[in-house]
């Protein structure tokens, strides 16, 4: 049964998740979307998972890189520079964003990913 300091706690951890990938995406995309462009910022709630089991930690990970995914806009420009950002900002959205959930296993699973390419 979850208490009310651990729910406190993962809302929390919410938050700073949410936090991380919206100040990521306000330096990077800023950068890489044209001026008049808006960065945005996406929430990514994970009180319903359980970070104690690879299915938790592995739709958490998938969370976490749908958001960085919708933070960071794809123009689909051929602009390689624009590509490189783009690609960039993801990157340290979901970077920050594990790192921000403080969570043993959701670091591996990046890790694994981050090897693979």
């Amino acid at each position: 049964m979850t208490t009310a300091a651990s729910k406190l706690t993962t809302f929390r951890r919410s938050l700073a998740v949410a936090g991380a990938v919206a100040a990521l995406a306000v330096t990077t995309v800023s950068f890489a979307a044209a001026p008049s462009d808006q960065p945005s910022t996406v929430t990514v709630r994970y009180d319903d998972l359980n970070l104690d089991t690879a299915a938790g930690v592995n739709t958490l990970y998938h969370r976490i890189s749908s958001a960085a995914r919708a933070a960071c806009h794809d123009e689909n420009s051929r602009d390689l520079g624009i590509a490189a950002a783009v690609k960039h900002c993801r990157e340290n959205a979901i970077a920050q964003a594990v790192h921000e959930v403080n969570n043993p296993r959701l670091a591996v699973v990046h890790a694994a990913r981050v090897s693979r390419g």
